[in-house]
């Protein structure tokens, strides 16, 4: 019972933690998702989306993981430098 507590506990917490965050981003990824869209891109969450299920699918993971991560790192410079501005 005391584990049941305790995880129910834990549970509880990281669950308003992600709240939380996703709370105080929400107006940075608008912003971003209007870039995108400016630029011709598809929505975040279809590309990820897409992603995911390219690497499950795909029978090469490490070509799939290093093309989203190469592909959210140059996404992250271009939202840092628009921001800068």
């Amino acid at each position: 019972m005391d584990r049941g507590i305790i995880v129910g506990a834990v549970a509880f917490a990281v669950g308003f933690a992600a709240e939380r965050l996703f709370a105080s981003m929400s107006k940075d990824l608008a912003r971003y998702e209007k870039m995108r869209e400016m630029s011709g891109e598809p929505p975040l969450v279809k590309e990820l989306l897409s992603s995911v299920i390219g690497v499950a699918g795909d029978a090469t993971l490490k070509s799939g993981a290093t093309g989203l991560i190469a592909g959210l790192t140059s996404d992250l410079v271009r939202y840092a430098r628009i921001r800068g501005m």
